[in-house]
């Protein structure tokens, strides 16, 4: 059997997002792997079991080469992300620290805090726009938060990580990588002359978690933590706040049952999928289907083509509120499996859940604006305007 070449280039930003979701949609149901000569050459795997299968055998599956196509070769590898064994296990015990599933109940406190804080920046007006006034900065406060920044350079991190991440494939990528460097390289100086309690200046100081680290682990720590913690949960909570305000019923039925809630948060995740693209190289030969992938070739592992496969999802384009059997390979699978996940479950429902109560009437005021992929492999809303009954001021 030979691969049915893919004429869809995951790097054109042009393509709006249902041009997107059907290509995705065309290849896993054309063939379990697809070609693409672009880029130097790689196969998309589309289909659920495949997709799950690489990522839960990164022997096979390497992410040493780095997770984009084409790899980037300016920015260092990414903690742990794009790191093979043993090496990953060391990553992965550096990043932890502030993820576990303790650490982030310990900080949910301070996630609610931020979220109020942002809430009474438009609660009183009538009108907001959620992606802006919420679902971006959030993300970007509570990381930054997390690590020991300051709220202003938290925010003015937001800024940046999204400039960084939109150039990825593009001419503008060494100035954007050159902004994010230099402005983290002067947070780490300044917490060498002025040291505090706080990961931010263990980074400085080279140990974090009893690793030593150089420039370039620091910088990969904080591009793990910047850009991976910020993008794919801003994403994630618009597009949760758009199902509850879009599906008839679901948001007064969450505002009567907050049980409901969790199953509602992964099924959005679902269909949502924000970072959809990721890399492996092969390294010895795999079989799927009836198609062997050569060892040290490239692939794309589609994890929203995987997320709505019929073979997996029964009715899979359709938001079923009460799936019970709900699998989805948004933050991956196996070792991999994305670290900040606790953190974005948390995020996402104690957001949810404040302006739920906060907003009973919250209602969408105009078409929510969405994104093709940015940076080869997010998907996300450029906007989410809503109105409602002001709140009243204290």
């Amino acid at each position: 059997m030979t691969t049915t070449p893919a004429a869809f280039d995951h790097l054109d930003g042009t393509l709006p997002a249902t041009e997107v979701r059907r290509a995705h949609a065309e290849m896993r149901e054309r063939c379990p792997v697809v070609h693409s000569d672009r880029h130097g050459g790689f196969d998309y795997l589309t289909r659920y079991e495949n997709v799950r299968g690489a990522l839960n055998d990164p022997t096979a599956f390497s992410s040493a080469d780095g997770v984009k196509i084409p790899a980037n070769t300016l920015l260092p590898p990414v903690p742990a992300l794009e790191f093979d064994e043993p090496e990953h296990a060391e990553w992965r015990r550096v990043l932890d620290g502030p993820l576990t599933p303790r650490a982030v109940r310990a900080f949910e406190p301070v996630i609610t805090e931020v979220v109020d804080l942002l809430i009474d920046a438009f609660a009183g007006s009538g009108k907001a726009d959620l992606v802006d006034q919420l679902a971006e900065p959030l993300p970007a406060i509570v990381i930054g938060r997390m690590i020991g920044l300051e709220q202003s350079d938290a925010v003015r991190a937001r800024g940046i990580a999204a400039a960084l991440y939109a150039a990825m494939g593009t001419a503008e990528f060494p100035a954007r990588y050159a902004e994010f460097h230099d402005t983290t390289q002067r947070w780490l100086a300044d917490r060498r002359e002025h040291p505090r309690d706080d990961m931010l200046t263990q980074m400085a100081n080279g140990v974090v978690e009893g690793k030593t680290i150089d420039e370039a682990g620091a910088t990969g720590l904080l591009l793990a933590y910047i850009v991976g913690g910020h993008h794919s949960t801003g994403s994630a909570l618009g597009g949760l706040i758009r199902h509850v305000l879009t599906l008839p019923g679901l948001r007064d039925e969450l505002i009567a049952n907050r049980k409901a809630l969790p199953r509602v948060i992964e099924e959005s995740l679902r269909l949502t999928t924000p970072l959809q693209l990721f890399a492996r190289t092969v390294r010895c030969p795999v079989r799927v289907g009836d198609h062997e992938l050569a060892e040290g070739g490239r692939v794309l592992l589609d994890l929203a083509a995987a997320n709505r496969d019929p073979r997996e999802f029964s009715d899979p384009e359709s938001f079923d509120r009460g799936r019970t059997r709900n699998r989805h390979v948004t933050f991956g699978s196996g070792s991999h499996v994305c670290q900040g996940q606790h953190l974005a479950r948390a995020e996402l429902r104690i957001a949810l859940g404040r302006l739920l109560d906060r907003i009973p009437d919250l209602r969408l005021d105009g078409d929510p604006v969405e994104s093709g992929l940015v940076g080869g492999s997010l998907m996300t809303h450029y906007a989410l305007p809503v109105a409602f009954t002001p709140e009243d001021s204290p």
